[in-house]
């Protein structure tokens, strides 16, 4: 194709016109997809490989050899040498080597642009993962969108836009990819046809020589060669003419061929023509073989073959690969109607809000894990100390445990939560194994054949919602936080429990409840004890602070063994994430307590063989490393020792935290009391405030807390609490002004 700019700049100047200015681009600034492109098309020789071949077709084709020198007369030495400047005669093996070189070639780029392929597919794959992460991060789901403060909406036009951007560079970078490949086509086809027409030029000059030799001109055997040989045959006999039907020329030419001919047996006759004749079988091979190259040529090339010969057949293969069309797939089992899209947990969504933001004053009130002084996660000195000795023992090993879990770790753990001289523990009424609510399921619908429901206090730990809807218990609540007192809804709770049918299951937070940070007083628990008894429920406790609430672990233990006092069968679900600080290894324990009766050791092992086979059916063993931590400080006096005084670490920064926080709010005058503050315990604070504050808190403040109000006091520390005071006075002070 003639390049045709020259003249149009002409054509532009004369008309006054701007000319065209050819973009130089530097190869440094372009990404690593077109670094890479622009390496395949220049250094790789992309480019000259097409143009070498034509240059070289001449000389590559031609089946001449290069002329004997003979005593010449200078003027025709001068005219032979003018000739033979522009005339470059090629040995076969140069052409073998020309063919090789040119085949390896072809072979790297092909692969070369394979890879570039592949890679640009893996990324747009995970591009459009990412995509779809990001919107479901910040789309949140509908749960999330409300805890983030957002509205469900469709996609934003940051959206859009970045899609369209997408779409756009996919579609560019294809164009690059199938220009590559029709490069490449176009260089195989080449070399592939001087290939064949070269040694179908060797192949009919090895038919002159045996003609010539056999005495023959080769029109008088074409007919009957070529319908052998180019079968792959050679002809078994070919008839000699007589000479006088030769040509004068062919007669004087042949005169040196018979005097050579008479001087040779018939024996050195016969041999020479099958060389020849095998000679010309081998050209006609190979020649095959070229023209089956086709068939034989890599898949990119093969593609390029059926794909590429047509422009539009590669617009409408990448249309289809941007439209999602490209085959035809089988429906997928996983249907929306199936598996819908669930929503994002609210809390981990506010979590994502928090990591995203910028600001270096943001602060997390959100997260339910204990941050030291520098709101730095603070591994136990104790946990690193059993962690060390652990590693230490040559006895440790990675087996299963046994199915109900490590024996010594939750016979402490009946000790740690019951009290050592628990009557339950002596009289054998207890069970444990590392088990959740699916015993309920078994136990309590099934008795009396009536549905039991579970009655949750309000609010709850959202994921006990989750629980025991997985095992398809019906969920009920109870009044529990007043948000006028900011305190226990003690009249409300009482009433709804003592309301509620009889037999029903009653979770309780044996201390620190969350989300609220409000404990009923050892008075109060008597009381719902009472109540709890008389309607015959029966009582789930839920401890997950032990010891992190007060630093006192017999206290914040003293709800459940009070029931166990009072004759109470119930179920204790037990965790060591807070107060060992072992959030990520799922330690703790399922208790169960029998009431006290003659037969209540066998019925306890009954129930731990039904709850070893739903542990075998749920997790079959469960994990041991949290375990081994936990057992190694429960069973030795000097490392317990130690926990109890990381446990008051915890709890008296958290404390002290509450102190200085209600301090600096009656300080600065805030509109409203904070004596709940210091009232409430535990890690979490029901501070009282509103969503409307809390998403301004947000949007102005960066401070990050779920929209009910509740916060992390372990998120405070020396550094935040006066930042976050003045945050909130600011805005309850504003709000209040609104009559928010």
């Amino acid at each position: 194709m003639a390049d045709i700019t020259p003249l149009f700049e002409t054509c532009l100047q004369k008309h006054g016109k701007v000319r065209i200015r050819t973009r130089q681009y530097n190869v440094q600034e372009l990404d690593e997809f077109l670094k890479e492109a622009y390496s395949i098309l220049q250094n790789s020789r992309l480019v000259e490989l097409n143009s070498y071949l034509r240059s070289i077709r001449q000389s590559y084709l031609s089946v001449a050899h290069p002329p004997r020198r003979k005593q010449l007369t200078r003027e025709e030495s001068i005219s032979i040498r003018a000739q033979d400047k522009d005339r470059k005669y090629l040995t076969d093996q140069q052409r073998t080597e020309i063919d090789a070189q040119a085949k390896k070639l072809l072979r790297e780029l092909n692969a070369a642009i394979d890879t570039l392929s592949e890679t640009e597919q893996q990324r747009q794959a995970i591009e459009s993962q990412i995509a779809l992460k990001k919107r479901a991060r910040d789309g949140l789901g509908a749960l999330g969108r409300w805890a983030a403060g957002g509205a469900i909406t469709a996609k934003s036009p940051e959206e859009e836009a970045e899609e369209a951007k997408a779409n756009t560079l996919k579609m560019h970078r294809e164009g690059v990819i199938w220009f590559l490949q029709r490069r490449l086509e176009e260089c195989g086809r080449v070399q592939s046809e001087m290939m064949e027409v070269r040694l179908t030029r060797e192949m009919e000059k090895s038919k002159s020589i045996l003609y010539k030799n056999q005495g023959a001109r080769p029109s008088d055997f074409s007919t009957s060669l070529d319908a052998t040989a180019m079968n792959g045959h050679a002809p078994k006999e070919l008839k000699k003419p007589s000479y006088n039907t030769l040509s004068p020329t062919a007669a004087v030419d042949d005169k040196s061929r018979i005097e050579a001919e008479q001087s040779l047996s018939s024996e050195q006759l016969q041999l020479f023509e099958e060389e020849n004749q095998g000679m010309l079988k081998h050209y006609e091979d190979t020649l095959d073989q070229v023209r089956k190259l086709g068939y034989d040529m890599p898949p990119a090339a093969s593609t390029f073959r059926s794909n590429l010969n047509n422009p539009q057949n590669r617009l409408q293969q990448i249309s289809g690969q941007i439209s999602g069309q490209m085959a035809v797939a089988k429906p997928t089992a996983f249907r929306s109607d199936a598996v819908p899209q669930a929503p994002e947990d609210p809390l981990f969504g506010l979590m994502a809000a928090y990591r995203k933001d910028t600001s270096d004053k943001k602060v997390d009130l959100g997260i339910g894990a204990y941050r030291d002084d520098n709101a730095k996660p603070w591994i136990l000195p104790v946990v690193k100390h059993a962690d060390q000795k652990l590693h230490e023992d040559p006895n440790l090993n990675h087996e299963y445990l046994p199915i109900a879990g490590l024996a010594e770790f939750t016979n402490a753990s009946q000790k740690v939560l019951l009290g050592a001289d628990s009557p339950a523990i002596k009289e054998q009424r207890v069970g444990a194994v590392r088990l959740q609510a699916a015993f309920l399921l078994i136990d309590h619908i099934s008795r009396q054949g009536q549905e039991k429901a579970v009655y949750l206090s309000s609010p709850t730990w959202a994921n006990h919602n989750q629980i025991f809807t997985n095992v398809q218990l019906p969920i009920k609540t109870y009044p529990y936080f007043s948000a006028k007192t900011k305190g226990l809804d003690f009249d409300g709770m009482i009433d709804a429990i003592d309301k509620a049918p009889d037999g029903s299951i009653i979770v309780l937070h044996a201390c620190a409840h969350n989300p609220t940070g409000v404990d009923p007083t050892q008075e109060q628990w008597k009381q719902i004890a009472k109540t709890i008894h008389n309607k015959n429920h029966f009582p789930f406790f839920d401890c997950a602070y032990q010891g992190f609430a007060s630093g006192d672990l017999a206290r914040d233990a003293w709800a459940i063994r009070h029931f166990i006092q009072e004759g109470f069968e119930m179920c204790i679900a037990q965790s060591y994430a807070k107060n060992f600080g072992l959030y990520g290894e799922r330690a703790g324990c399922f208790h169960f307590v029998t009431g006290p009766a003659s037969d209540a050791s066998e019925t306890a092992n009954r129930v731990a063989s039904q709850l070893a086979i739903l542990q075998r059916s749920e997790i079959s063993n469960p994990p041991a490393y949290g375990a081994r931590i936990a057992s190694l400080v429960l069973n030795d006096d000097k490392l317990f020792a130690e926990w109890e005084a990381n446990l008051r670490t915890m709890s008296g920064r958290i404390i002290d935290m509450r102190q200085k926080l209600k301090a600096a709010l009656d300080k600065m005058g805030t509109p409203g009391t904070w004596d709940h503050i210091t009232d409430q315990i535990g890690m979490f604070s029901f501070t009282g405030l509103t969503e409307k504050q809390v998403l301004r808190l947000r949007e102005e403040f960066h401070v990050y807390m779920t929209k009910n109000g509740r916060i992390s006091m372990a998120g405070l520390n020396s550094k935040n609490f006066e930042y976050f005071a003045k945050a909130v006075d600011q805005v309850v002070r504003e709000t209040a002004q609104d009559g928010a």
